[in-house]
């Protein structure tokens, strides 16, 4: 966790030197600074203050400060813990959050959090004589804070030993006597205290099941694409676009701009030497240049092309001001202001579970961060974010990602943009203040200043989105697999609230869809574990194995047709098409799903009705052997059809034949011969079992829809014990 400030200039005006004399910080010495160089914040401060200079990204003021609380502490002990937090972020003359060695930095945000930590386990020691970090040293003293410790969560206990043992690394600041250990017993260490003294485990933020999950997707994607529609106006962005660059083609010469590029990448490049060390001619290295001279140059023209129609669209744009949207939509400002925050909601939800981002990352994305590569013909689809997790600079990082995103960032970039401080700034959010008795009347009075979508904020706009999708958790229906999946969470992480009615829903976290995703793409087997570990930006494979433990779960399915068929291919698919749907006409009594409810009654047709309802129902239809989805690219599932979760909520677009239920009846089997050998072979694999009870569960549906008798499966109270 490291990073740098390039400020040192500003630190080194004030900055105590690192001699043999221990020289220590006295009430006047500067802590912190501005961007101007004058003091932020002084040594006898309560509250150090570092926002000025470090918060350069709108985060809560909150995470750039370090709030001592003198009154709750042992004066000569917090003199000490102060002593240690400023070398900590000082590190002597010409070396601000300089630890271990030139060129290793520690993050500003990470020093905060440890002492925060610590700030609370120093408190027991207030009234005592303990008032010196080497009685630390003492096992009696150490146990104290053991003790102090016990029945609180793992985790916790983990963070607070650990940030303990970074205090440790400034003790060559001290005299030697001064000086502290952490005297761990016998090859303890944090991790096996926490675990022995812990009241409750760890846990891990929850994999959300995958009845919750369709649906969560669906819906998102419904959101942000009907907000699209809405900016696009009836208009078409991309042929826009494509317009405006051509005509950019037509005005400028940009032949000059290509080869003046191609002059400048081939400087000090010797075109022979890289010929013969790729076995190529030369002319292949010129021309490989002279293609990356003239993409790049096409690309700067594109961008161009791109932010002028843009702008165009952001004019008298739907989405541009939220009392327009409300006179156009006949509704009140006040529900205007509420359909943009979950607007809002749902364009970040489509960037998060569609990439996997962190919070962090999601805060540094912007609207230029949508790129589409193309490799090969195929074209992929990329966001960039920029993080300064591990280097002293920003890294520029590139996430896969699917279209939605790019309509979501587009989406993002015009709403309410009227009332914007800074144009286009996703993460400025417009807040207003209503009329009538404390704000409660259905008109906007005047605008507040703009709330910035830091991760506090982002993350409490998850929480709102997810109270306004109030998706259902049924547990006699959910638990099974909600417990196989999720052994342990936290009950901080708890997704399962409760709404206002006292009903159950889902709340949803940037972090639990990332493990989603993980589960989905290495499960599906659209990935391997190493490109997933380059997606999640983690240090080592063993992080990404976490996340993707339970892979198997989600076994959603495409269900695009091939690109090209041979037309005898097709005339028979418009015949099987059309014995499908006779067999509904005829025999309505063997079918079951949500579809054969729109035939109730009589079902004798004329046969041009039954030709037309052919016609209509042909090019829409997709199946995948258990079931036929009458929906096809308008499905709400969103191209997402998987048999098992369109049963599971009895789906009104979904038809499941005589045929078909044998299909399940097969599956079914299956299944339980699947669980059955893990009995015997006594290992289990939860991803796997919870893939095989959602499709056993769903074939019993489908078997008792079409009376077909069977016992309902039961795995055994012993494997949960596992």
């Amino acid at each position: 966790m490291y990073s740098i400030s390039h400020h040192h200039a500003l630190f080194d005006k004030y900055s105590l030197s690192t001699d043999t004399s221990f020289t220590m910080p006295t009430i006047g010495t500067v802590v912190s600074v501005k961007k101007d160089g004058s003091p932020a914040s002084y040594f006898e401060d309560d509250k150090w203050n570092f926002n000025d200079l470090f918060n350069t990204k709108g985060a809560v003021e909150s995470k750039y400060t370090i709030n001592f609380h003198a009154q709750k502490h042992n004066p000569e002990l917090l003199l000490e813990l102060k002593q240690r937090a400023y070398w900590l972020i000082w590190g002597g003359k010409g070396s601000l959050l300089e630890v271990e060695g030139a060129g290793t930095f520690r993050k500003i945000e990470s020093i905060i959090d440890t002492l925060n930590n610590l700030n609370s386990l120093f408190r027991i020691f207030k009234g005592t004589r303990i008032n010196r970090f080497r009685y630390l040293s003492n096992e009696i003293v150490f146990s104290q804070i053991i003790e102090s410790l016990k029945g609180v969560g793992e985790q916790t206990i983990i963070l607070k030993l650990n940030a303990l043992s970074v205090l440790t690394q400034v003790n060559f600041q001290f005299p030697e006597h001064q000086r502290f250990t952490i005297p761990y017993q016998d090859g303890q260490t944090a991790r096996s205290i926490a675990k022995k003294i812990a009241g409750k485990g760890g846990g891990h933020y929850p994999t959300v099941i995958p009845a919750i999950y369709e649906q969560f997707l669906s819906r998102t994607v419904n959101e942000v694409e009907s907000a699209y529609q809405k900016f696009l106006n009836g208009r078409d962005f991309d042929a826009d676009v494509e317009s405006e660059y051509q005509s950019l083609l037509v005005d400028l010469d940009i032949s000059a701009e290509i080869e003046a590029l191609y002059q400048e990448l081939t400087t000090d490049v010797d075109i022979q030497e890289r010929a013969n060390k790729n076995t190529c001619s030369e002319k292949d290295i010129r021309d490989d240049f002279m293609k990356k001279a003239q993409e790049a140059v096409e690309i700067t023209y594109r961008n161009q092309a791109y932010q002028s129609v843009l702008e165009v669209y952001k004019t008298n744009n739907p989405l541009l001001d939220v009392k327009e949207y409300a006179k156009c939509n006949g509704i009140t400002e006040r529900e205007a202001v509420d359909k943009f925050r979950i607007i809002e909601g749902a364009c970040f939800a489509a960037c998060s579970a569609f990439t996997g981002m962190r919070l962090s990352e999601l805060t540094q994305i912007d609207n230029t961060s949508y790129k589409e590569v193309d490799i090969d013909g195929i074209t992929l689809c990329t966001m960039r974010s920029w993080t300064n997790k591990l280097e002293k600079l920003d890294r520029e990082d590139v996430w896969a990602c699917a279209p939605v995103c790019r309509e979501a960032l587009l989406v993002l970039t015009v709403l309410n943009d009227s009332y914007r401080d800074e144009s286009g700034n996703i993460h400025l959010s417009p807040r207003f203040r209503f009329d009538g008795r404390g704000g409660a009347g259905n008109n906007i009075k005047r605008q507040l200043k703009d709330v910035i979508l830091h991760t506090h904020n982002l993350s409490q706009l998850f929480t709102d989105y997810s109270d306004y999708l109030d998706i259902r958790y049924i547990p006699d229906e959910m638990d099974e697999v909600y417990n196989l999946l999720n052994p342990i969470v936290a009950e901080r992480l708890n997704p399962i609230k409760a709404n206002d009615k006292g009903e159950l829903f889902w709340w949803f976290t940037t972090h639990s869809l990332r493990r989603t995703f993980a589960h989905f793409v290495v499960g599906h087997g659209l990935v391997s574990l190493a490109s997933l570990k380059h997606q999640f930006k983690h240090i080592n494979l063993s992080m990404t194995a976490i996340y993707a433990s339970h892979s198997e779960v989600l076994t959603l399915m495409g269900i695009q047709n091939p690109a090209a068929i041979k037309k005898d291919i097709e005339e028979q698919e418009n015949e099987l098409h059309r014995e499908y749907m006779k067999d509904i006409i005829e025999h309505p009594e063997e079918q079951s799903g949500g579809y054969i409810k729109a035939f109730e009654g009589d079902c004798v047709i004329p046969s041009d009705m039954f030709n037309e309802l052919v016609v209509t129902t042909k090019g829409k239809n997709k199946s995948t052997g258990f079931g036929t989805c009458f929906k096809g690219e308008l499905c709400p599932m969103n191209h997402l059809f998987e048999s098992s979760k369109c049963v599971g909520r009895d789906c009104e677009n979904l038809n499941i034949n005589k045929k078909e239920a044998e299909n399940w009846v097969k599956r079914r089997n299956g299944c339980i011969a699947k669980i059955e050998k893990m009995k015997e072979m006594n290992f289990f694999n939860k991803s796997s079992l919870a893939t095989q009870l959602t499709d056993i569960r769903a074939a019993e549906k489908v078997m008792s829809d079409h009376g077909i008798e069977f016992e309902k499966y039961q795995v055994g109270v012993y494997i949960w014990q596992q």
